[in-house]
């Protein structure tokens, strides 16, 4: 059975908090570090709760986490956050983390969490990265297709203008920080005709990672083009993925 333990805190902050959903069998259990979305201004780990669950149920255990959001919190605070809590859950000699496999952990993110999972996964030293699910996300903040996404509805760096706010929203563009180093094993999941981030962002991110001598799956189809990301079975509080996006997932677990 599914053991969920709430509100266990990697920070000092009342949003640097995750809670930790534990297969049936937790020892020796990989690890997934979840990543909400919201454009970075706005939402909870409570909605990706029922794939953190259908996770566990398949023998991983999940740490789903909050982190303090933007304009509240200027961007890159959330970023750090991300990377805290990556290091938090490798680490930390956290009571209920013991048994688990963490010597290398996966990341897993949904649109804005996406880009954020990006951003953790090439940060975090490359052998303690076991892979990157980025579902629907943003990867190229300067380029055309997301401007009302970055610019005006989240207003990313919009205190500065020009050239700097360009160049501080490349050093927050997964595209633009891919170095050559061995990167860790991505998914990237995308529907081709989604309306908040534009398939060409995920186009741009697996060039880049090829390029770079990356390994990735990439698996895009065609769904509503009224229902955003259309990722969702269903609007819930804490909605499943479509069955086939987590089918993707547990075979790229179960790869890599």
């Amino acid at each position: 059975m599914v053991r969920v333990i709430e509100n266990i805190s990697y920070g000092e902050d009342a949003e640097q908090s995750g809670d930790l959903v534990l297969p049936e069998n937790a020892a020796g259990a990989k690890v997934i570090l979840m990543i909400h979305g919201g454009a970075w201004i706005s939402m909870s780990r409570k909605r990706n709760h029922g794939v953190a669950l259908f996770l566990a149920e398949n023998g991983y255990a999940v740490y789903n986490i909050d982190y303090r959001l933007h304009p509240g919190s200027p961007y890159p605070a959330c970023e750090e956050d991300c990377i805290n809590a990556a290091e938090f859950l490798l680490s930390s000699d956290h009571p209920d983390f013991a048994g688990l496999s963490r010597c290398k952990i996966y990341i897993n993110g949904y649109s804005a969490g996406a880009h954020l999972a990006l951003m953790a996964g090439l940060k975090l030293p490359r052998d303690k990265v076991a892979g990157i699910i980025e579902v629907s996300g943003p990867t190229e903040l300067c380029a055309p297709e997301v401007h009302n996404l970055v610019r005006e509805n989240a207003r990313l760096y919009s205190e500065f203008e020009g050239k700097e706010q360009e160049r501080l929203l490349d050093l927050a563009s997964p595209t633009k920080i891919i170095s050559g180093e061995k990167l860790p094993p991505l998914l990237i999941v995308h529907n081709n005709v989604d309306t908040v981030v534009d398939h060409k962002q995920a186009v741009r991110l697996a060039d880049s990672w090829l390029e770079n001598g990356g390994q990735l799956q990439m698996f895009s189809y065609d769904g509503d083009s009224e229902k955003f990301h259309d990722i969702w079975r269903e609007e819930a509080k804490t909605p499943r993925l479509y069955e086939i996006i987590e089918k993707q997932m547990l075979t790229f677990l179960e790869i890599f």
